[in-house]
């Protein structure tokens, strides 16, 4: 009997074995890692198709858990995205949140944006208002991209 028992546990454990040795890591990080933008300007502007950001020094980038990655990067490389189409910006254009901040009231305007260029030191986004209302000129602004796949640079 006790034979048999040990014979028992030895081949349950050689069964069980390839299992663990081939098995697949739970959490893939290079599949499943996407990055979001965040880009505060010193001033902006906002009417039915463009989007002007003023005094944009860097991006700001993130990613959630399990990489929880955080950084800054350049606005030469995140317009650089835009050209090369890294991530589809071109082909499936990021919606993003402008939260803007004045004296007496905070609004939020949801926008996709459809092509990012840099002229004069303004960053320039043709976008389409997809909810919300402000159009107008503002002191403090920041604006909040939705997350897309691999990020050179980040």
């Amino acid at each position: 009997m006790r034979h048999a028992t040990i014979v028992g546990i030895f081949t349950l454990m050689l069964a069980l074995i390839p299992g663990l040795v081939f098995a697949e890591p739970v959490i893939d990080d290079s599949k499943s890692t996407s990055y979001l933008f965040v880009i505060n300007g010193t001033s902006s502007s906002l009417d039915e198709n463009t989007l002007a950001l003023n005094g944009v020094p860097s991006v700001i980038y993130f990613t959630d858990r399990p990489a929880r990655k955080v950084g800054y990067m350049s606005l030469s490389n995140f317009l650089d995205m835009w050209d090369k189409n890294i991530g589809n910006f071109k082909a499936d254009p990021p919606n993003a949140a402008l939260s803007i901040l004045k004296k007496d009231e905070a609004k939020e305007v949801v926008v996709e944006l459809k092509s990012a260029e840099q002229k004069n030191g303004t960053l320039l986004f043709k976008v389409r208002v997809l909810e919300g209302n402000a159009a107008g000129s503002f002191e403090t602004s920041t604006l909040f991209i939705d997350s897309f796949g691999p990020c050179p640079g980040c």
